[in-house]
């Protein structure tokens, strides 16, 4: 076509002028189109996105603004926790994720590891494939793993074409000077933004020039976030809640969170996963007979990790795992058995992979909040590791490189370096082991998760081929210190999130011994006020609970900004320990309407009696918001839903008890709030202290 267009040099100018580079970013647009497909469609383990992407729900998410001396610092903001109730209305679809009529924006996807942040980004890139993002035409995709931050010698350009999850284009300049001249039509996106180490100054000195190519990837970062360069276009950056930095988060338009798996998306993707077939439905099955799977599988990546397992477990009768610990060595092992069935000549047995090794490699990088295997290392190692699942391989600029395929594959092994390596001492293991009294600086998931794998080592009792421990290491030695640790706790002492990670700790070592203890050691009033709780936490905190009526020990249990899902808080309120509960008001009507429409009149009566509001310190607009729909209920003795409820034939309790309220919602939602309150004054009848 260009040859025929061009009979004379002066047409051929004009030609190549005002046409070839519109068909140069026609057909590089294509070749990105058909990288994209053959980048995004595969996933872990072979699998295929049509195949198994189970799609999921967004959150919009808000910040709570903090004022004080501090102000300026990074605890200047932080994320509300929303209700249950407050999340159903909340909830958008991938669709939407763009929603805002001007997608010149900057939109952070919050999820925790293995929630499936990387998979969503893959199906939305495929999105963009099908025309479901016409706004875009070009879409960049930036692996923070594989990115390196220290150098100083990286362009615009270069973090584009030649960093970032795309085919080498042959005539980029063009291309980008197309970019430059329409910024709204790009869309970036960093993946895994929690990689980045050093938060410290990541907006301060950003790139201002589109041509420089002595920045680092912060500074380009900054750069775009900051709207020095490349200004119009949309950024997305997928991080966990725990690690993204205060500083960031404010400037951000928008604030999403996945959800995780609901109940029915479990069975979807069981079904997914196994096809249809007596095995699908024998899957399905367990996971549905077995509570503590089925919580752990509100995780997509932990129902992945169960479904593999099940899929190649030796025996239908076979116990499912009972603890995280467990779960991760079967399947560790798992993928070393199966690596050594494939590949013989590389992995004949574990010695030949050296295992010790390659946990030094996962504690190391651990320490160096870092994913990547040294690629020093052998190489009959990485391949046979590779092989086995154990490692992931990712394109970085023109070479390939190894990384722990996924945050709890990471912490088990470096766990197993913890407990059973000579050159780690009891005092270390302890450190890295439950949780500790003193202050010590916010630590991400991943301390958390090790903090666990730790502890479910020291005192696992695995069947042999199971453990992946060295049996003829001794660790008595460092048995004796944690659980020495252990018994010096003082629950009593711990803030809430801090408290949820010592329940956990607790429940890995599945001794009944230190459930006692720590049943014996908690204070009559337990708080988990302002740390979420998933399925799986709960399922936690009442396994451990529901032991307590031996010790006869009873509780009150604040459950406010948890984000409990309604069966979760009926599973807890349920509890014979549990005297009294104080939760979101509008979750707690929502749990009685279900209680009410199931006729289980015995337990919502007790649901209602043991729920309390004094002393009442409304600190969050809510807190005023849900009072009139209590006293109403109060009043006409039924919920809002129904008719009269024989439960309630002398009205909430709670409100009959309120004798102190201290209003403290300060100067920007006081005065609007306020006056809610004076409407419900008279019916406080046993309020004596209004301040």
């Amino acid at each position: 076509y260009a040859q025929s267009a061009c009979k004379t040099p002066k047409r051929k100018e004009h030609f190549k002028s005002h046409h070839m580079t519109p068909l140069i970013i026609k057909l590089v647009k294509l070749e990105l189109l058909y990288y994209t497909i053959d980048v995004c469609c595969s996933m872990r383990g072979g699998m295929v996105m049509e195949s198994h992407y189970v799609d999921m729900h967004l959150v919009q998410r808000k910040l709570l603004i903090k004022s004080g001396k501090n102000a300026n610092k990074c605890l200047e903001k932080e994320l509300v926790i929303l209700s249950d109730s407050e999340r159903k209305k909340a909830k958008l679809d991938r669709s939407q994720l763009f929603h805002n009529s001007d997608s010149r924006q900057s939109v952070t996807l919050l999820g925790k590891a293995g929630v499936g942040k990387t998979t969503f980004i893959q199906r939305l890139c495929l999105d963009w494939v099908s025309g479901s993002l016409p706004q875009f035409q070009f879409v960049f995709l930036l692996n923070c793993k594989i990115l390196d931050l220290t150098q100083s010698n990286y362009s615009l350009k270069g973090l584009l074409f030649d960093l970032s999850m795309s085919p080498r284009c042959k005539d980029s300049d063009s291309v980008f000077k197309h970019i430059l001249s329409c910024p709204d039509e790009v869309l970036i996106i960093f993946d895994s933004f929690d990689h980045i180490k050093d938060f410290e100054g990541l907006l301060q000195s950003p790139a201002k020039s589109h041509t420089n190519t002595k920045y680092t990837i912060k500074q380009l970062f900054s750069g775009l976030f900051q709207k020095e360069i490349l200004s119009g276009c949309t950024l997305l950056i997928a991080t966990r809640p725990k690690d993204v930095l205060n500083q960031v988060l404010r400037k951000m338009d928008s604030l999403l969170e996945l959800c995780g798996f609901s109940p029915e998306d479990i069975e979807l993707y069981t079904s997914k996963y196994f096809g249809d077939g007596s095995l699908q439905k024998s899957a399905l099955k367990q996971i549905k007979n077995h509570r503590y799977i089925s919580s752990l599988c509100s995780n997509p990546l932990l129902c992945w990790t169960t479904c593999f397992l099940l899929e190649h477990q030796d025996s239908c009768n076979d116990d499912l795992p009972s603890t995280l610990t467990d779960l991760y060595q079967r399947v560790t092992s798992k993928h070393l058995q199966l690596a050594s069935l494939k590949n013989s000549s590389l992995c004949k047995n574990r010695k030949q992979l050296n295992i010790p090794q390659l946990c030094k490699m996962a504690w190391e990088g651990l320490e160096n909040h870092d994913t990547r295997v040294n690629p020093a290392s052998s190489t009959e190692l990485l391949d046979c590791a590779l092989k086995s699942g154990i490692l992931a391989s990712y394109k970085a600029s023109e070479h390939q490189e190894s990384h722990f395929v996924d945050l709890f594959t990471q912490n088990l092994l470096s766990a197993v370096h913890l407990v059973q390596s000579e050159q780690v001492n009891e005092k270390m293991v302890v450190a890295n082991s439950v949780v500790h009294q003193k202050k010590r600086k916010v630590q991400g998931e991943s301390q958390d998760v090790l903090h666990r794998f730790v502890t479910g080592l020291v005192f696992q009792k695995a069947a042999d081929g199971v453990s992946i421990l060295d049996s003829s290491v001794n660790i008595k030695a460092k048995r004796k210190a944690v659980e020495t640790h252990l018994e010096s706790m003082k629950p009593n002492d711990l803030v809430p999130n801090r408290l949820l990670e010592l329940f956990h700790c607790v429940y890995e070592t599945s001794s009944a011994k230190f459930a006692k203890l720590l049943l014996k050691n908690l204070p009559d009033n337990l708080s988990f006020y302002g740390t979420q709780l998933c399925p799986l936490d709960v399922y936690v905190i009442c396994h451990l609970l529901q032991q307590a009526s031996a010790l006869k020990r009873t509780f009150s249990i604040n459950l406010q900004d948890t984000c409990i899902p309604i069966c979760g808080l009926k599973e807890l309120v349920g509890l014979k320990c549990i005297k009294s509960f104080w939760a979101h008001t509008a979750d707690t009507i929502g749990l009685w309407e279900d209680l009410h429409q199931s006729n289980d009149e015995l337990n919502l009566k007790s649901a209602i009696e043991k729920f309390t509001l004094h002393p009442l310190k409304a600190t969050q607009g809510y807190h005023i918001e849900n009072l009139p729909v209590l006293v109403q209920i109060h009043r006409e003795k039924k919920l809002p839903m129904s008719e009269f409820v024989s439960a309630l034939d002398e009205g909430v309790p709670a409100l009959r008890h309120l004798q102190r309220l201290e209003f403290e919602l300060g100067v920007q939602n006081g005065p609007e709030l306020f006056p809610k309150l004076i409407e419900v004054l008279p019916s406080l009848q046993s309020l004596q202290h209004l301040e």
